[in-house]
């Protein structure tokens, strides 16, 4: 037994190197902002993206920016919700449907309704049910609505996510 103990050493080196680290789960997710065009830190941890169970589901996307994690952000919301890729336009609020968004951040408060169009859409393009993720991207454009209609400023918000949703 004695004669065959310098291979110990070399047989544990091989079983730890061969051994992985798992990854940890916040590398699965993505969730971007850009705020006319610049790119904003998003917080993940505060970010939630909820839809409400039985009929009218609502999706709510509430986007924490990283900068001032105590606002509200950017929130999205989107009746009619289907648990399936799809297109989720604005504009279509003259059909009856609440799809609106409103900003929170600092000192700027928005709201789509607020701008004489209500234009952006949510797109989603893949939904694990199992996993409780959606895959997509998003766009608002929101009026300020803190501020005097000539010092007003046009908002546009957009991005994409691969973020878990909860059902309530």
């Amino acid at each position: 037994m004695a004669r065959f103990a310098f291979l110990l050493p070399l047989g544990l080196g091989l079983l730890l190197s061969s051994a992985t680290l798992p990854t940890p789960p916040a590398s699965r997710y993505q969730l971007t902002m850009r705020l006319n065009g610049g790119a904003i830190v998003t917080d993940s941890i505060g970010s939630r993206f909820t839809a409400s169970s039985g009929a009218g589901k609502v999706l709510t996307l509430s986007i924490v920016r990283a900068d001032f994690p105590d606002d509200v952000g950017l929130s999205i919301l989107v009746d009619e919700f289907k648990p399936q890729p799809g297109v989720y336009r604005f504009k279509e609020i003259l059909s009856g449907h609440v799809r609106e968004a409103y900003y929170r951040a600092d000192d700027v408060t928005a709201e789509s309704k607020a701008c004489g169009v209500n234009d952006g859409e949510v797109r989603i393009t893949a939904v694990d049910t199992k996993a409780h993720t959606l895959t997509g991207t998003y766009r608002a454009v929101l009026c300020q609505t803190n501020s005097s209609r000539a010092k007003a400023k046009r908002l546009t918000l957009e991005g994409n996510f691969h973020f878990p949703y909860e059902v309530r």
